[in-house]
């Protein structure tokens, strides 16, 4: 039986106004947060424990990062491509270009299954041409490309049982869902669609009643939708960016929510890229590791 959802109000967990705000991760082992600024070159780290947040400077324009089985590194998509990353140091080292062919390309979402394989997109940055890809990473470094002729993919995110994968092709307004089997992805077809004047589907997550929570861009907020493709409950922020959202918490019941003040009037939206919180009688479950 589905149990009524009961969530509290946002919560401003940084007020910091990053340009994109994206790539929110949960890390049990230190019971911390990291989430990134894409064009502004940092990583954030939130501490549960004590309550504050840190900052560091990148060398590079980092999209995504993610664990990497029996390992300190990181595995980070960068603007050269999927690379190890050493937290501590700060440094880098590139383990596989992709689509340096396509110089307006860049890497965007990206989640590991069960197995530890990685799943991400590529989209072009300037958000015109549909030269964006879905890819598969296996723990081998193998790429495989799964479909292509996206302009802004984002997303993605998989059920903990490992049979459904879902993918967002953000300026379509879609959410699709595949049939998973190892690799192997079948049956894409139209899980959700966002209205005409509902904003963009960006980043999403995925709770332990295989409920959807979507990240709206331009929409103020994150869309519970049930198995089924239907709404279930809107969760509104105080600013319009809203970009992605992952669970975290000693319980793994807070959503943690990002968001993105490019093209905004900070003195008119005060919020935009904040880092919010919100909590649930929801759970979700860690990122697994890339191997």
């Amino acid at each position: 039986m589905v149990k009524e959802l009961q969530t509290s109000e946002p919560k401003i967990l940084s007020s910091k106004n990053l340009i994109l705000g994206e790539g929110p991760i949960w890390l049990p082992h230190s019971k911390s947060l990291m989430w990134l600024d894409i064009k502004g070159k940092t990583l954030h780290t939130f501490s549960y424990n004590t309550n504050n947040c840190t900052s560091k400077n990148l060398v590079k324009s980092t999209t995504w990062i993610l664990p990497i089985l029996n390992s300190n590194l990181f595995l980070v998509g960068t603007e050269d491509g999927v690379e190890e990353y050493n937290h501590v140091e700060n440094k880098y080292e590139l383990k596989l270009s992709i689509e340096s062919n396509i110089p307006n390309n860049r890497l965007n979402d990206a989640k590991i299954d069960k197995i530890g394989n990685l799943w991400f997109g590529t989209m072009d940055d300037t958000e015109n041409e549909k030269s964006g890809s879905f890819y598969c990473l296996k723990p081998n470094y193998e790429l495989i490309k799964i479909d292509d002729s996206y302009t802004v993919t984002n997303g993605p995110t998989i059920t903990y049982d490992d049979k459904k994968l879902y993918h967002v092709s953000s300026l379509q307004k879609k959410v699709f869902c595949y049939e998973k089997n190892n690799t192997t992805l079948s049956n894409k077809r139209i899980f959700f669609e966002l209205d005409k004047n509902d904003g963009y589907p960006d980043g999403l997550t995925i709770d332990d009643e295989n409920f959807i929570w979507l990240a709206v861009w331009g929409g103020a907020k994150v869309l519970r939708i049930s198995p089924d493709g239907e709404v279930d409950k809107t969760i509104t922020f105080p600013t319009s960016q809203i970009t992605s959202c992952v669970f975290g918490g000693s319980e793994m019941n807070i959503l943690f929510v990002t968001s993105a003040s490019v093209g905004k009037i900070l003195t008119e939206d005060v919020h935009a890229g904040n880092l919010f919180s919100v909590e649930t009688n929801s759970k979700g479950f860690p990122s697994p590791h890339f191997g």
